[in-house]
């Protein structure tokens, strides 16, 4: 048995079957000899290759799983396939990586490319109609990378330092500051961006919890920090925005009801509706917030279908946003 002819069978059976779509032996013989001339020889030797390859996958020790049946003549057909990752569930990996805004279009094509292997050539071509996405303007491709070394850190309880940029006037991201002796807690995916919430030990011990957006993240690399040892955050739902507050509170709202399915993905489904006998077609419930710059936007981006009714002082708070904002359409 050729090692190297027994690994071209498999590429072939990859590229050119599926759960639906098999091959001969005559098949895979014609393309094993064009694709690669220097492992010509016998079908029998071919067709042995085929069932080591079939007794590999009977043993369950390979992601892939391969399939014969007889055809006319007791003649066979042969299809190789994943079990676990068939079409309909690259088709959703995949778009998730076309729409993320946090990869550049190269690295998107890298990606995607890679788990082509997991597809035959027909699947690929299925696939091509992916989910179009406006272009990204996350400047570092080094995201993974950093992400990486974040696990990496966490995982051996490593502290972190690195610099944090922002955009500038001219849409260049600028080092805005340093930091050193961070010690990484958790990575949250939250309003489609990564966020590492981590302690910053240059603050008071009772307020060194710190998020950071890791797309803004650059050289980062592991330190010699004190590692502290801390339970990860809980995160609920109502949580708005990843920079932590100060207080919570639990407030009444009058929605409109076009708007529940936002408010049930917001808040879970365990919050208490009940209509508004005052207003028809609008809803009245209670949850518990964090109050924060992030609930203050999620408010106003709800325009003229949310009214806060308690407590006074949120209430009041929003009044005043919607003054500033009106100031600012001043005469």
């Amino acid at each position: 048995m050729s090692q190297s002819r027994l690994l071209h069978i498999l590429s072939i059976l990859e590229t050119e079957t599926n759960e639906h779509q098999s091959l001969s032996l005559q098949d895979i013989c014609q393309i094993l000899f064009r694709r690669y001339p220097e492992d010509r020889c016998s079908p029998q030797r071919v067709r042995n290759d085929i069932a080591t390859l079939q007794a590999v996958s009977d043993e369950g020790i390979v992601s892939f799983h391969l399939e014969q049946e007889p055809t006319w003549r007791n003649k066979k057909q042969y299809r190789l396939y994943h079990p676990s990752f068939g079409l309909n569930e690259a088709r959703m990996v995949f778009d998730s990586i076309s729409i993320s805004p946090l990869l550049s279009q190269s690295q998107k094509n890298a990606i995607l490319s890679s788990l082509e292997g997991f597809l035959s050539r027909k699947e690929v071509q299925q696939l091509k109609q992916r989910v179009q996405a406006r272009p990204c303007l996350m400047q570092n491709e080094m995201l993974p990378q950093t992400l990486q070394l974040i696990y990496q850190a966490i995982e051996d309880h490593k502290c972190l330092s690195f610099n944090y940029t922002r955009f500038d006037i001219h849409g260049q991201q600028k080092i805005v500051k340093s930091y050193q002796h961070i010690r990484p807690i958790q990575v949250i995916w939250e309003q489609e961006r990564y966020y590492l919430i981590a302690l910053n030990p240059a603050h008071e011990e009772t307020d060194q919890q710190r998020n950071y957006r890791i797309d803004r993240i650059i050289n980062i690399a592991l330190d010699a920090g004190t590692w502290k040892t801390i339970a990860a955050p809980l995160h609920s739902y109502g949580q708005f925005d990843m920079f932590s507050s100060k207080e919570k509170s639990v407030v009444t709202f009058r929605i409109h009801q076009t708007l529940l399915d936002m408010v049930f993905e917001t808040f879970g489904t365990d919050i208490i509706c009940r209509p508004d006998y005052e207003k028809a077609d609008w809803i009245i419930f209670s949850a518990e917030v964090d109050l924060s710059t992030g609930f203050d936007r999620w408010v106003l981006r709800q325009a003229n279908k949310i009214e806060i009714i308690t407590p006074l002082p949120v209430r009041q708070h929003i009044q005043q946003l919607l003054q500033q904002i009106l100031s600012n359409y001043g005469d």
